[in-house]
Protein backbone atom coordinates (compact mmCIF):
# COMPACT_ATOMS: atom_id res chain seq x y z
CA UNK A 1 0.00 0.00 0.00
CA UNK A 2 1.04 3.36 -1.00
CA UNK A 3 1.72 5.56 1.63
CA UNK A 4 0.75 9.71 0.80
CA UNK A 5 1.71 12.65 3.18
CA UNK A 6 0.67 15.74 3.34
CA UNK A 7 3.60 18.47 2.93
CA UNK A 8 2.49 21.51 4.42
CA UNK A 9 3.38 24.62 2.46
CA UNK A 10 6.04 27.45 4.22
CA UNK A 11 6.49 31.09 3.79
CA UNK A 12 8.15 32.39 1.18
CA UNK A 13 11.75 33.50 2.88
CA UNK A 14 12.20 37.41 2.42
CA UNK A 15 15.78 38.97 1.35
CA UNK A 16 17.68 38.92 -1.47
CA UNK A 17 18.62 35.75 -3.30
CA UNK A 18 15.94 33.82 -0.93
CA UNK A 19 14.52 30.43 -2.53
CA UNK A 20 11.26 30.35 -3.53
CA UNK A 21 9.32 27.97 -1.68
CA UNK A 22 6.28 27.30 -4.79
CA UNK A 23 7.57 24.72 -6.92
CA UNK A 24 5.48 26.19 -9.50
CA UNK A 25 7.03 28.98 -9.58
CA UNK A 26 10.06 26.99 -10.06
CA UNK A 27 8.97 25.43 -13.40
CA UNK A 28 7.19 28.84 -14.74
CA UNK A 29 10.81 30.18 -14.46
CA UNK A 30 12.69 27.00 -15.64
CA UNK A 31 10.39 26.80 -18.66
CA UNK A 32 10.21 22.85 -18.85
CA UNK A 33 8.71 20.78 -15.82
CA UNK A 34 10.36 17.90 -14.65
CA UNK A 35 7.60 15.16 -14.92
CA UNK A 36 8.59 13.06 -12.46
CA UNK A 37 8.66 16.17 -9.89
CA UNK A 38 5.25 17.36 -11.65
CA UNK A 39 3.64 13.71 -10.61
CA UNK A 40 4.92 14.08 -7.05
CA UNK A 41 3.47 17.99 -6.87
CA UNK A 42 0.61 17.11 -8.28
CA UNK A 43 -0.13 14.52 -5.75
CA UNK A 44 1.17 16.05 -2.77
CA UNK A 45 1.02 19.88 -2.75
CA UNK A 46 -0.97 21.33 -6.05
CA UNK A 47 -1.11 24.95 -6.09
CA UNK A 48 -3.43 26.14 -8.87
CA UNK A 49 -5.93 28.05 -7.11
CA UNK A 50 -3.14 28.87 -3.78
CA UNK A 51 -6.61 28.33 -1.80
CA UNK A 52 -8.60 25.83 0.03
CA UNK A 53 -9.40 24.39 -2.88
CA UNK A 54 -6.26 23.20 -3.43
CA UNK A 55 -6.83 20.06 -0.81
CA UNK A 56 -9.78 19.08 -2.83
CA UNK A 57 -7.52 19.25 -5.87
CA UNK A 58 -5.01 17.28 -4.53
CA UNK A 59 -7.40 14.25 -3.22
CA UNK A 60 -8.95 14.11 -7.14
CA UNK A 61 -5.50 13.72 -8.50
CA UNK A 62 -4.47 10.91 -5.87
CA UNK A 63 -7.81 9.43 -6.59
CA UNK A 64 -6.56 9.51 -10.77
CA UNK A 65 -3.28 8.75 -9.60
CA UNK A 66 -4.52 5.44 -7.97
CA UNK A 67 -6.66 4.68 -11.07
CA UNK A 68 -3.84 5.23 -13.59
CA UNK A 69 -6.20 7.12 -15.63
CA UNK A 70 -6.96 11.25 -16.16
CA UNK A 71 -4.77 14.36 -15.95
CA UNK A 72 -3.22 16.19 -12.58
CA UNK A 73 -3.48 19.95 -12.08
CA UNK A 74 -0.28 21.17 -10.01
CA UNK A 75 0.25 24.70 -10.68
CA UNK A 76 -1.25 27.33 -13.47
CA UNK A 77 0.26 28.05 -16.63
CA UNK A 78 1.54 24.36 -16.60
CA UNK A 79 0.43 21.21 -18.88
CA UNK A 80 -1.20 18.50 -16.53
CA UNK A 81 0.28 15.40 -15.45
CA UNK A 82 -0.58 12.53 -17.43
CA UNK A 83 -1.85 9.94 -14.48
CA UNK A 84 -1.01 6.03 -16.67
CA UNK A 85 -0.79 3.11 -15.16
CA UNK A 86 2.59 3.00 -15.45
CA UNK A 87 2.68 5.81 -12.52
CA UNK A 88 4.18 4.43 -9.26
CA UNK A 89 0.92 5.32 -7.36
CA UNK A 90 -1.54 3.61 -9.72
CA UNK A 91 -3.37 0.80 -7.44
CA UNK A 92 -4.03 -2.13 -10.37
CA UNK A 93 -0.97 -3.65 -10.37
CA UNK A 94 0.52 -6.75 -9.09
CA UNK A 95 4.03 -9.07 -9.67
CA UNK A 96 2.71 -12.76 -11.50
CA UNK A 97 4.97 -15.57 -12.44
CA UNK A 98 5.43 -17.07 -16.03
CA UNK A 99 7.54 -20.11 -17.06
CA UNK A 100 10.85 -19.56 -18.81
CA UNK A 101 11.03 -20.99 -21.80
CA UNK A 102 12.68 -24.21 -22.61
CA UNK A 103 13.71 -22.86 -26.23
CA UNK A 104 17.33 -23.32 -27.59
CA UNK A 105 18.77 -22.12 -30.51
CA UNK A 106 18.93 -25.33 -32.41
CA UNK A 107 15.76 -25.92 -31.74
CA UNK A 108 15.02 -23.85 -34.74
CA UNK A 109 11.48 -22.17 -33.86
CA UNK A 110 10.37 -19.01 -34.55
CA UNK A 111 7.05 -17.18 -33.42
CA UNK A 112 5.71 -14.69 -36.26
CA UNK A 113 3.55 -11.99 -35.63
CA UNK A 114 0.81 -11.37 -38.23
CA UNK A 115 -1.07 -8.21 -38.61
CA UNK A 116 -4.81 -10.50 -39.01
CA UNK A 117 -6.88 -12.48 -36.78
CA UNK A 118 -7.47 -15.77 -36.68
CA UNK A 119 -10.39 -16.24 -38.40
CA UNK A 120 -8.91 -14.33 -41.16
CA UNK A 121 -5.32 -16.39 -41.95
CA UNK A 122 -6.50 -20.16 -40.96
CA UNK A 123 -7.82 -20.31 -44.36
CA UNK A 124 -4.79 -19.49 -45.47
CA UNK A 125 -2.47 -21.47 -43.61
CA UNK A 126 -1.48 -23.77 -46.29
CA UNK A 127 -1.09 -20.96 -49.20
CA UNK A 128 1.40 -19.07 -46.74
CA UNK A 129 3.25 -22.24 -45.87
CA UNK A 130 4.07 -22.54 -49.78
CA UNK A 131 5.09 -19.37 -50.63
CA UNK A 132 7.24 -18.92 -47.25
CA UNK A 133 8.96 -22.24 -48.98
CA UNK A 134 9.38 -21.31 -52.36
CA UNK A 135 9.78 -17.74 -52.20
CA UNK A 136 12.17 -17.16 -49.10
CA UNK A 137 13.72 -20.48 -48.66
CA UNK A 138 14.17 -21.52 -51.91
CA UNK A 139 12.18 -24.54 -51.32
CA UNK A 140 13.38 -26.09 -48.28
CA UNK A 141 10.49 -26.95 -45.89
CA UNK A 142 8.74 -25.31 -43.80
CA UNK A 143 6.92 -26.67 -40.88
CA UNK A 144 4.04 -24.78 -38.64
CA UNK A 145 3.92 -26.09 -35.41
CA UNK A 146 1.02 -23.76 -34.07
CA UNK A 147 -1.24 -21.10 -35.24
CA UNK A 148 -2.96 -18.71 -32.06
CA UNK A 149 -4.66 -15.74 -31.67
CA UNK A 150 -2.14 -13.25 -29.90
CA UNK A 151 -2.91 -10.91 -26.68
CA UNK A 152 -2.82 -7.97 -29.41
CA UNK A 153 -6.20 -7.44 -31.16
CA UNK A 154 -6.10 -8.86 -34.61
CA UNK A 155 -2.71 -10.35 -34.34
CA UNK A 156 -1.62 -14.21 -34.65
CA UNK A 157 0.82 -15.82 -33.30
CA UNK A 158 2.57 -18.58 -36.11
CA UNK A 159 4.85 -20.65 -34.64
CA UNK A 160 7.68 -22.87 -37.22
CA UNK A 161 10.41 -24.19 -37.82
CA UNK A 162 12.59 -24.60 -41.37
CA UNK A 163 14.23 -28.42 -41.81
CA UNK A 164 16.60 -29.46 -44.51
CA UNK A 165 17.87 -32.29 -45.66
CA UNK A 166 21.90 -33.11 -45.02
CA UNK A 167 22.94 -36.54 -46.18
CA UNK A 168 20.06 -38.77 -44.88
CA UNK A 169 18.16 -37.16 -42.31
CA UNK A 170 16.42 -34.04 -41.48
CA UNK A 171 18.43 -31.18 -40.00
CA UNK A 172 16.54 -27.65 -38.57
CA UNK A 173 18.19 -24.33 -39.08
CA UNK A 174 18.62 -22.67 -36.04
CA UNK A 175 15.96 -20.08 -35.40
CA UNK A 176 18.55 -16.44 -35.11
CA UNK A 177 19.75 -17.63 -38.95
CA UNK A 178 15.90 -18.14 -40.17
CA UNK A 179 15.29 -14.82 -38.47
CA UNK A 180 17.81 -13.43 -40.02
CA UNK A 181 16.98 -14.45 -43.69
CA UNK A 182 13.62 -13.30 -43.24
CA UNK A 183 14.34 -10.02 -41.78
CA UNK A 184 16.11 -9.37 -45.43
CA UNK A 185 15.38 -6.68 -47.26
CA UNK A 186 15.32 -8.38 -50.34
CA UNK A 187 12.34 -10.28 -49.05
CA UNK A 188 10.80 -7.54 -47.82
CA UNK A 189 7.85 -6.93 -50.07
CA UNK A 190 6.96 -10.98 -49.91
CA UNK A 191 6.75 -10.14 -45.78
CA UNK A 192 4.77 -6.67 -46.08
CA UNK A 193 2.23 -8.96 -48.70
CA UNK A 194 1.90 -11.90 -45.84
CA UNK A 195 0.97 -9.35 -43.45
CA UNK A 196 4.15 -10.25 -41.23
CA UNK A 197 5.28 -8.09 -38.65
CA UNK A 198 7.82 -9.21 -36.66
CA UNK A 199 10.15 -12.53 -36.72
CA UNK A 200 11.18 -13.49 -33.05
CA UNK A 201 13.63 -16.44 -32.68
CA UNK A 202 12.07 -18.46 -29.35
CA UNK A 203 15.47 -19.40 -27.48
CA UNK A 204 15.74 -19.69 -23.61
CA UNK A 205 17.16 -17.09 -21.46
CA UNK A 206 21.19 -16.97 -20.54
CA UNK A 207 22.24 -16.30 -16.92
CA UNK A 208 23.47 -13.11 -17.59
CA UNK A 209 19.79 -11.96 -19.19
CA UNK A 210 18.23 -13.48 -16.42
CA UNK A 211 20.25 -11.56 -14.09
CA UNK A 212 19.83 -8.49 -15.98
CA UNK A 213 15.85 -8.67 -15.82
CA UNK A 214 16.17 -9.85 -12.26
CA UNK A 215 18.31 -6.47 -11.41
CA UNK A 216 15.90 -4.38 -12.95
CA UNK A 217 12.44 -3.31 -11.69
CA UNK A 218 9.83 -3.24 -14.70
CA UNK A 219 7.80 -0.42 -15.53
CA UNK A 220 5.45 1.15 -13.30
CA UNK A 221 6.99 -1.07 -10.13
CA UNK A 222 8.33 -0.37 -6.69
CA UNK A 223 11.13 -1.80 -6.20
CA UNK A 224 9.92 -2.95 -2.71
CA UNK A 225 7.16 -5.05 -4.05
CA UNK A 226 9.44 -6.47 -7.11
CA UNK A 227 12.14 -7.54 -4.37
CA UNK A 228 8.96 -9.40 -2.71
CA UNK A 229 8.17 -10.74 -6.03
CA UNK A 230 11.34 -12.26 -6.48
CA UNK A 231 11.43 -13.61 -3.19
CA UNK A 232 7.96 -15.21 -3.49
CA UNK A 233 9.24 -17.02 -6.53
CA UNK A 234 7.30 -20.61 -6.08
CA UNK A 235 10.59 -21.87 -8.24
CA UNK A 236 13.74 -19.54 -9.42
CA UNK A 237 14.75 -22.13 -11.90
CA UNK A 238 11.59 -22.25 -13.62
CA UNK A 239 9.63 -19.32 -13.57
CA UNK A 240 10.09 -15.19 -13.83
CA UNK A 241 8.26 -12.61 -12.06
CA UNK A 242 6.07 -10.44 -14.18
CA UNK A 243 4.56 -7.50 -13.79
CA UNK A 244 0.82 -7.03 -14.77
CA UNK A 245 -0.26 -2.99 -14.94
CA UNK A 246 -3.31 -1.71 -15.46
CA UNK A 247 -7.08 -3.31 -14.92
CA UNK A 248 -7.20 -4.48 -18.37
CA UNK A 249 -4.17 -6.15 -17.76
CA UNK A 250 -4.89 -7.66 -14.14
CA UNK A 251 -8.76 -8.60 -16.26
CA UNK A 252 -6.75 -10.57 -18.85
CA UNK A 253 -4.65 -12.33 -16.17
CA UNK A 254 -8.11 -13.35 -14.07
CA UNK A 255 -9.20 -14.64 -17.46
CA UNK A 256 -6.35 -16.93 -18.47
CA UNK A 257 -6.23 -18.22 -14.58
CA UNK A 258 -9.73 -19.13 -15.39
CA UNK A 259 -9.15 -21.01 -17.94
CA UNK A 260 -5.91 -22.79 -17.09
CA UNK A 261 -8.09 -23.87 -14.14
CA UNK A 262 -11.28 -25.17 -16.36
CA UNK A 263 -8.69 -27.26 -17.98
CA UNK A 264 -6.88 -28.60 -15.21
CA UNK A 265 -10.40 -29.22 -14.12
CA UNK A 266 -11.48 -31.50 -17.50
CA UNK A 267 -7.93 -32.97 -17.34
CA UNK A 268 -8.53 -34.32 -13.85
CA UNK A 269 -11.98 -35.20 -15.04
CA UNK A 270 -9.99 -37.10 -18.18
CA UNK A 271 -7.65 -38.76 -15.67
CA UNK A 272 -10.28 -39.75 -13.20
CA UNK A 273 -12.73 -41.47 -15.78
CA UNK A 274 -9.75 -43.48 -17.26
CA UNK A 275 -8.58 -44.55 -13.83
CA UNK A 276 -12.06 -45.84 -13.39
CA UNK A 277 -12.05 -47.51 -16.82
CA UNK A 278 -8.82 -49.31 -15.68
CA UNK A 279 -10.42 -50.49 -12.55
CA UNK A 280 -12.87 -51.91 -14.40
CA UNK A 281 -10.45 -53.76 -16.57
CA UNK A 282 -8.19 -54.56 -13.49
CA UNK A 283 -10.96 -56.58 -11.98
CA UNK A 284 -12.35 -58.13 -15.36
CA UNK A 285 -8.89 -59.48 -15.61
CA UNK A 286 -8.51 -60.83 -12.41
CA UNK A 287 -11.63 -62.61 -12.91
CA UNK A 288 -10.32 -63.85 -15.90
CA UNK A 289 -6.72 -65.49 -14.42
CA UNK A 290 -8.83 -66.81 -11.54
CA UNK A 291 -10.93 -68.49 -14.50
CA UNK A 292 -7.72 -69.59 -16.20
CA UNK A 293 -7.07 -71.27 -12.88
CA UNK A 294 -9.41 -72.94 -12.20
CA UNK A 295 -9.36 -74.21 -15.68
CA UNK A 296 -5.65 -75.27 -15.39
CA UNK A 297 -6.35 -76.95 -12.87
CA UNK A 298 -9.65 -79.31 -13.88
CA UNK A 299 -7.25 -79.86 -16.79
CA UNK A 300 -4.44 -80.97 -14.43
CA UNK A 301 -6.30 -83.81 -13.04
CA UNK A 302 -7.60 -84.81 -16.14
CA UNK A 303 -4.09 -85.37 -17.33
CA UNK A 304 -3.20 -86.93 -14.30
CA UNK A 305 -6.10 -89.44 -14.38
CA UNK A 306 -4.91 -89.92 -17.83
CA UNK A 307 -1.65 -90.75 -17.18
CA UNK A 308 -2.34 -93.06 -14.48
CA UNK A 309 -4.75 -94.81 -17.15
CA UNK A 310 -2.01 -94.87 -19.48
CA UNK A 311 0.72 -95.83 -17.01
CA UNK A 312 -1.98 -98.97 -16.02
CA UNK A 313 -2.37 -99.86 -19.06
CA UNK A 314 1.14 -99.70 -19.79
CA UNK A 315 2.26 -102.11 -17.31
CA UNK A 316 -0.85 -104.38 -17.67
CA UNK A 317 0.99 -108.07 -16.81
CA UNK A 318 4.27 -106.87 -16.27
CA UNK A 319 5.11 -107.72 -12.38
CA UNK A 320 5.82 -105.00 -9.47
CA UNK A 321 9.00 -103.69 -9.18
CA UNK A 322 10.61 -103.52 -5.46
CA UNK A 323 9.76 -99.68 -4.82
CA UNK A 324 6.43 -100.50 -5.73
CA UNK A 325 5.76 -103.26 -3.73
CA UNK A 326 6.75 -101.65 -0.65
CA UNK A 327 4.39 -99.13 -1.49
CA UNK A 328 1.91 -101.59 -1.64
CA UNK A 329 3.04 -103.21 1.87
CA UNK A 330 2.89 -100.04 3.44
CA UNK A 331 -0.86 -99.19 1.88
CA UNK A 332 -1.81 -102.10 3.15
CA UNK A 333 -0.79 -102.12 6.79
CA UNK A 334 -1.83 -98.49 7.03
CA UNK A 335 -5.43 -99.62 5.79
CA UNK A 336 -5.34 -102.90 8.39
CA UNK A 337 -4.76 -100.74 10.96
CA UNK A 338 -7.59 -98.19 9.96
CA UNK A 339 -9.71 -101.27 9.80
CA UNK A 340 -9.03 -101.76 13.26
CA UNK A 341 -10.39 -98.96 15.52
CA UNK A 342 -10.27 -101.06 18.88
CA UNK A 343 -6.26 -100.85 18.99
CA UNK A 344 -6.34 -96.70 18.95
CA UNK A 345 -9.25 -96.52 21.29
CA UNK A 346 -7.93 -98.85 23.83
CA UNK A 347 -4.74 -96.64 23.75
CA UNK A 348 -6.58 -93.44 23.87
CA UNK A 349 -8.53 -94.88 26.39
CA UNK A 350 -5.08 -95.76 29.07
CA UNK A 351 -4.26 -92.23 27.96
CA UNK A 352 -7.58 -90.71 29.44
CA UNK A 353 -6.86 -93.24 32.49
CA UNK A 354 -2.98 -92.31 32.76
CA UNK A 355 -4.29 -88.23 32.55
CA UNK A 356 -7.35 -88.27 34.88
CA UNK A 357 -4.59 -89.68 38.24
CA UNK A 358 -3.92 -86.39 39.40
CA UNK A 359 -0.14 -86.01 41.39
CA UNK A 360 -0.69 -86.68 45.40
CA UNK A 361 -3.90 -88.91 45.03
CA UNK A 362 -1.07 -91.93 45.57
CA UNK A 363 2.39 -92.52 46.57
CA UNK A 364 2.34 -95.31 43.74
CA UNK A 365 1.23 -93.06 41.15
CA UNK A 366 2.50 -89.72 41.67
CA UNK A 367 5.28 -90.07 38.80
CA UNK A 368 2.41 -90.98 35.97
CA UNK A 369 0.35 -87.34 36.64
CA UNK A 370 0.49 -84.73 34.55
CA UNK A 371 0.17 -80.97 35.29
CA UNK A 372 -2.31 -78.94 33.17
CA UNK A 373 0.09 -77.39 30.48
CA UNK A 374 1.63 -80.60 29.89
CA UNK A 375 -2.41 -82.40 29.76
CA UNK A 376 -3.26 -79.33 27.22
CA UNK A 377 -0.24 -79.90 24.89
CA UNK A 378 -1.56 -83.87 25.11
CA UNK A 379 -4.78 -82.97 23.72
CA UNK A 380 -3.71 -81.02 21.02
CA UNK A 381 -1.09 -83.58 19.74
CA UNK A 382 -4.03 -86.12 20.35
CA UNK A 383 -6.39 -83.68 18.44
CA UNK A 384 -4.12 -83.30 15.30
CA UNK A 385 -3.14 -86.86 15.19
CA UNK A 386 -6.77 -87.69 14.97
CA UNK A 387 -7.72 -84.99 12.08
CA UNK A 388 -4.57 -86.55 9.95
CA UNK A 389 -5.78 -89.82 10.37
CA UNK A 390 -8.99 -88.75 8.78
CA UNK A 391 -7.00 -87.20 6.10
CA UNK A 392 -5.00 -90.10 5.37
CA UNK A 393 -8.73 -92.12 5.59
CA UNK A 394 -10.24 -89.46 2.95
CA UNK A 395 -7.06 -89.83 0.65
CA UNK A 396 -6.62 -93.44 0.71
CA UNK A 397 -10.61 -93.89 0.11
CA UNK A 398 -10.55 -91.33 -2.93
CA UNK A 399 -7.59 -93.20 -4.16
CA UNK A 400 -9.37 -96.64 -3.85
CA UNK A 401 -12.24 -94.91 -5.54
CA UNK A 402 -10.08 -93.78 -8.51
CA UNK A 403 -8.16 -96.97 -8.71
CA UNK A 404 -12.22 -98.76 -8.37
CA UNK A 405 -12.53 -96.57 -11.35
CA UNK A 406 -9.75 -96.19 -13.96
CA UNK A 407 -10.41 -100.53 -13.09
CA UNK A 408 -13.56 -100.49 -14.43
CA UNK A 409 -12.75 -98.29 -17.74
CA UNK A 410 -9.70 -100.54 -18.40
CA UNK A 411 -12.08 -103.58 -18.21
CA UNK A 412 -14.50 -102.13 -20.62
CA UNK A 413 -11.76 -100.75 -23.45
CA UNK A 414 -10.40 -104.78 -22.78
Amino acid sequence: MIEVYNISRTKPATGFGAPTSDPSQQFQAAGQPDPSLALHLAILQPSYFNNENDEVLRKWNQLQAFWGAGKGYYAPNMPPVEFTPENPYCRFKTVCYAKIPSFKNEDGIVQVIMGKSVSDVEPHKSQIISTLSTSIFNGVEVVVEDLYASELPDKTNLRMYVQQIVGTEKQRAPAIEVCRHMGSPSYSQIIKNLCILDVIPLQTMTEAQKKEYLDTPQRGIDPALWEQGKRENPDPKTFLPVVRIGFQELQKQFKYQEEFAKNLHANMDSILEEITQLKHKQTMVKAAIQNAKWKQSNLTRRILKLISAQEVERKRGVPLDQTEEQIRMRLEDLYLQLMQPTQYRGCLNELMAQMSVKPGNSKGNQRFGLVGDVEKEVTQYVARQQDALRAVVAVLKEDLQTIDTMTEEIKRKS
